[in-house]
């Protein structure tokens, strides 16, 4: 790299520091830095709109980063959680990239947690049940990642920012020159700046690499020896044949994102109108991708006044929705805990009871029942839907109401024997086959069915609406009840609350081939009466 190059590009780098907050520094690994920096001004606005919604609601749930009590200022926790707001903005391009047909956006529930956090929380919750009754080992929790290693603004922070800032554009200059110092090839001396700065990230995430440099050949390597040797040279070699490309002043553009759709524009633009009803908090201003999914119509319409027979939902030959009538409970939140498995199972028995005795109301039982006495499934550490059904079958269900739900914030549960309970009719379970969709679409006419998705995911992290057509992991992880379906989606009830999707519902495209949209048909089952 030329000296009027280098000293340029020293100078715009530390420039740079005079117009950045003292608290901002890279704390996640991955993060696109320099494009970050250029759109701090519009993800501050965008963190503040987030919280205004969600920070209630998901310090709640659990739901938000965890920092102990030596953790640094407010400051400190502000910054971090506005480098993961945007690293949501990305993960929401990512999910829009293969789901040309939903809605994603930052406003959600889970964009305060990076995606490998929000996979952690959600992997241990389904487990598939076998015949062998193997007690599966959860996997091991990420460990936390602390602030506490990132003290001061102080002179070596100042290094690595305007190292990431040189890295990023030696990388946009082809990586054809290095942050050394020049001298002759004679000279053993290593002056390199690279010896002296250094890249600090907290000791949880691996440390960035920067990008290798091909060393130039070097300049007093003599040519062969002809017969007549030639008098030694005065001066050093000619430089390599391919120039540094540097221009004299490089303008720093983004770093390409690992999104394969272009980034958006730091100002946000209005999302396609939803396709179900917001919740009863006020409407956010959503941030959709630069070209607006489509909007698709809603699954059935909610007839004014639910009907009471399994006939009735029947709206056509080929549609079915359980959620239209009144053998569906409302949408819940499990939480921090790993009880998906427990709040399915519930919800498909509380609606076949319905169905079967054609009653008036639903009766709601407690899922804190599984979760602290269903020894066979492992309460908060997971759990799977037949080993539940085995146990409602035998013990019974107590009322909501008497054992209300307790385990949002993951912990312990104990069981407790005080309520009365009661026989739900059930007399056991049957499995559809694996890849069966039509399967899955028989037994959805007499009732709802339990299966299990690949959630851990950026799709259903971002979520808002519309339908989701794949998933960029394929091992199920989370259990859900599905509802209904028509001639291209299945309608899915998630226990994530009512924030989260359209009022806590997915639909899913219909995929005859494989295991279905992100792996649906992998594991189904459903009670039998």
């Amino acid at each position: 790299m030329k000296p009027i190059t280098l000293i340029t590009t020293l100078v715009f780098a530390t420039s740079m520091l005079a117009v950045v907050p003292v608290n901002a520094r890279p704390m996640h690994a991955g993060i696109n830095y320099q494009r970050y920096l250029t759109e701090i001004d519009t993800i501050k606005a965008e963190t503040d709109e987030w919280k205004a919604m969600f920070e209630k609601t998901c310090k709640e749930n659990n739901w938000m980063p965890e920092y102990s009590t030596e953790e640094r200022s407010s400051v400190d926790q502000d910054e971090d959680l506005r480098q993961r707001i945007f690293m949501s903005k990305q993960d929401v391009l990512e999910a829009q990239a293969g789901n040309p047909n939903a809605n994603f956006s930052i406003m959600t529930p889970f964009s305060a947690l990076t995606k490998e956090e929000f996979a952690a929380k959600v992997l241990n919750s389904y487990v598939r049940g076998n015949t062998t009754r193997q007690t599966p080992t959860p996997s091991p929790a990420p460990p936390k990642r602390s602030l506490r290693q990132q003290e001061t603004y102080t002179f070596t922070s100042m290094q690595d920012m305007i190292n990431s800032l040189m890295q990023s554009l030696q990388q946009q200059m082809g990586g054809s020159w290095s942050i050394a110092t020049v001298k002759p090839a004679t000279d053993n001396t290593d002056t390199s700046t690279a010896k002296q700065w250094h890249w600090t990230i907290p000791a949880t995430f691996p440390t960035v690499a920067p990008t290798p440099v091909a060393p130039a050949p070097a300049p007093n390597t003599p040519p062969p020896a002809p017969v007549t040797p030639p008098p030694a040279p005065v001066t050093p070699a000619p430089a390599p044949v391919t120039p540094a490309p540097a221009p004299v002043t490089p303008a720093p553009t983004p770093a390409p994102t690992p999104a394969p759709t272009p980034a958006p524009t730091p100002a946000p633009t209005p999302a396609p109108i939803p396709v179900t009803a917001k919740p009863k908090t006020a409407a956010p201003r959503t941030y959709a991708p630069v070209t607006p999914a489509p909007v698709v119509e809603p699954l059935t319409k909610k007839p004014s006044t639910p009907v009471r027979t399994e006939k009735a939902v029947l709206n056509s030959a080929n549609s079915v929705d359980w959620s239209a009538t009144k053998c569906m409970s409302p949408v819940q939140s499990q939480g921090q805990c790993g009880s998906c498995w427990a709040f399915a199972s519930v919800a498909a028995v509380e609606s076949l009871q319905c169905i079967k005795n054609g009653q008036s109301e639903i009766n709601k039982y407690s899922e804190q029942q599984l979760v602290g006495c269903d020894s066979q499934n492992m309460g908060c550490g997971g759990g799977a839907p037949v080993y539940a059904y085995e146990y409602i079958q035998k013990n019974g269900l107590c009322s909501e109401s008497a054992y209300p739900y307790t385990s949002s914030n993951g912990g312990g549960v104990s069981c407790s024997a005080s309520c009365s309970k009661s026989q739900t009719g059930i007399t056991g379970y049957e499995r559809i086959n694996e890849g069966d969709e039509a399967g899955l679409v028989d037994a959805l006419k007499l009732q709802p069915v339990v299966v299990a998705v690949a959630s851990g995911n950026a799709a259903w992290k971002q979520y808002t609406g519309g339908v989701m057509t794949t998933c960029e992991t394929t091992q199920v992880d989370h259990a859900v009840l599905v509802v209904g379906y028509d001639d291209n989606t299945f309608k899915v009830r998630n226990s994530w609350g009512e924030n989260w999707g359209e009022a806590g519902y997915v639909r899913m495209a219909r995929s005859s081939s494989g295991m279905g949209t992100c792996g649906m048909l992998t594991d189904m089952s459903r009670p039998k009466m």
